[in-house]
């Protein structure tokens, strides 16, 4: 799940950096992992993760995760489209998890 950030991208808009301000925000490499990483995991390996996890190996995928401590976490949402053609869509996508407050209440692992 790889992601270039330019200027055209929907992650430059300010209102989808506001909401995704509000999470914390993890990749998994299923292409191929960047240097900065080694070792870890293989592509393979964590595109079977990907698969075992969440049933599928849709790039990319994007689901909100809730941790709810011990390597145990709630799927609370998944935007199914791939690749983001309406903004306003994935807007709503990670905006309706948030309580009015704000951030996503997690557990301490």
């Amino acid at each position: 799940m790889n992601c270039v950030i330019n200027e055209n991208s929907v992650f430059s808009k300010p209102s989808i950096k506001d909401l995704l301000h509000q999470y914390t925000l993890v990749q998994l490499y299923t292409d191929s992992v960047p240097e900065r990483y080694q070792p870890t995991t293989s592509p393979d390996e964590n595109k079977q993760l990907q698969a075992d996890k969440f049933g599928t190996v849709q790039l990319p995928l994007y689901v909100i995760l809730k941790p709810l401590g011990g390597d145990k976490y709630e799927e609370v949402a998944r935007y199914d489209e791939g690749k983001i053609n309406n903004v306003a869509g994935f807007a709503d996508f990670l905006r309706k998890p948030l309580p009015a407050g704000g951030r996503i209440a997690s557990a301490s692992p």
